[in-house]
């Protein structure tokens, strides 16, 4: 309830677009009254903010003809009296609502440690950037809540078969290809949940990897790889299918450098052929290809530069100003900011913990240093290897990013986090010690209380020049004052 309540409170608020907004909204708009389009995102976190609005009925009268002539929606094309937001934001909200429950199942299951899971919990509730960019008509929401799902079960699957002696079957690797592809589907950085598969495979086949049983591992290969995979790629391409199908009509103002063969299939046999869909679906894969190759590349000298650099994500660099607006009163002037900003507590605190579990896997493996619990090292070492390969995978991309795409990493890295707790604390935990938990219980108090004082940037709240002032507490956050 608490999730919810901070995720799907009023999420019509602000009544106005914002960032992403303007091309996900546009996009929705599309499939509800059957104009194809092309985007670089692959399409199931469209294809469910569009149905979320056709569900809901909120704008059903309104006219949003002009939503389906741009792929960016700009004032002049809303209808005259506005729209409601709210069915538009609701599934990212909902589900990233909802995903913390697979974050207290996984951990849970990790630890087996009831306090550990619940106090966790609350640092993906009460983190600003998470919020902010969940209750909004964007995908990372969407997406980390299958994220969090193939996290779970993973985790269910590997700790069934150490903790619960159920051995891991192939209906395991079939339901995380499911979870993989859910999130891929939303977009490409999903891939990183490939690794995912190497581990459950690990933990598999751990008795042969140690015995070097290579005929074993590679018999056991032929099937967990089509029982894994398979699922995977038809959930990706099952998602264009439907994106394809429900474009029924040629967009009036874009081809999309669509084929003459995709276009002449969809005037003969219509948008649900087969024939039309193996004509489209190269065309989509190579728009995607080349929106991203026109992307421009970060420059910091750029007056009004949103993107940064990967290397400052983890202390919260650079925030976004979504929106803001403004009024004077009794001369004094607030502005209402929408403003994407960390929870300091939170993101230095997984910084902090990937630096100690680094530290913790050199020791290991470098010095042969003993380890208080060998499965919950493993289990660091696979969030850590998960972290660090996202970030290493981002340095390789040339196009601008932003500080939202370290909304992934972030995840992993709170889970990370609680396993550092378990594994510093292991034995006050093992013990039950009231001032380890104590300690808990306060770190969670000072979460919310930093959630609470940057509350205003998230939900749009009025502030003065002071008030700004008094949340403005690193230069290399780069806050923008409006006066």
């Amino acid at each position: 309830m608490c999730s919810l309540s901070v995720y799907t409170t009023d999420p019509g608020h602000p009544n106005a677009l914002f960032w992403d907004e303007n091309y996900h909204i546009a996009s929705a708009q599309k499939y509800i009254d059957g104009v194809m389009y092309m985007e670089p995102h692959p399409p199931l976190g469209k294809l469910l903010i569009a149905g979320s609005e056709a569900l809901l009925g909120l704008n059903r009268e309104a006219d949003k003809s002009k939503f389906l002539t741009t792929d960016y929606i700009k004032d002049n094309h809303m209808p005259e009296d506005g729209i409601h937001y709210a069915a538009f934001r609701l599934p990212s909200a909902l589900m990233m609502g909802l995903a913390v429950l697979f974050f207290y199942g996984s951990v849970r299951r990790i630890t087996a440690n009831l306090h550990v899971a619940f106090a966790f919990s609350f640092f993906l509730i009460f983190d600003n950037a998470l919020v902010i960019h969940s209750r909004a008509a964007m995908l990372e929401g969407i997406q980390l809540f299958f994220v969090l799902g193939a996290l779970y079960q993973m985790t269910r699957a590997i700790t069934g078969k150490y903790r619960d002696n159920n051995p891991i079957r192939l209906k395991h690797y079939a339901y995380l290809g499911l979870w993989i592809g859910l999130a891929i589907a939303v977009k490409i950085n999903g891939a990183v949940l490939l690794l995912l598969f190497v581990m459950l495979y690990g933990a598999d086949q751990w008795q042969n990897l140690c015995n070097k049983d290579w005929l074993a591992l590679i018999r056991r290969l032929t099937t967990t790889v089509p029982s894994g995979v398979s699922p995977m790629i038809l959930v990706v391409l099952g998602m264009f299918y439907l994106h394809i199908g429900l474009g029924s009509e040629l967009a009036s103002h874009n081809t999309y450098k669509s084929s003459p063969e995709y276009r002449q299939s969809l005037e003969e046999n219509g948008s649900w052929s087969l024939t039309t869909y193996f004509a489209a679906l190269p065309d989509n894969w190579r728009f995607m290809s080349e929106y991203a190759d026109g992307v421009p590349s970060l420059d910091v000298c750029k007056v009004g530069e949103n993107g940064s650099s990967l290397l400052g994500w983890p202390l919260g660099t650079k925030t976004i100003n979504y929106r803001w607006s403004k009024r004077t009163t009794d001369g004094t002037t607030y502005v209402r900011y929408h403003n994407l900003v960390a929870n300091p507590v939170v993101w230095f605190s997984v910084l902090a913990g990937i630096v100690l579990s680094v530290g913790l896997i050199i020791s290991r493996f470098i010095y042969q240093n003993p380890v208080k619990d060998t499965a919950l090292f493993n289990w660091v070492v696979a969030f850590t290897t998960l972290y660090i390969s996202y970030m290493m995978a981002i340095l390789q991309i040339e196009r601008v990013m932003y500080m939202y795409h370290y909304l992934m990493p972030l995840i992993f890295g709170v889970v990370n986090l609680a396993l550092i707790f378990q594994y510093v604390f292991y034995d006050q935990l093992a013990r039950g010690s009231r001032h380890t938990l104590i300690n808990l219980a306060a770190y969670v108090i000072l979460a919310f209380g930093v959630f609470a004082f940057f509350s205003p940037f998230t939900y749009s709240w009025p502030l003065s020049e002071a008030q700004f002032e008094l949340r403005n507490w690193f230069d290399f956050w780069q806050l923008e004052l409006v006066r």
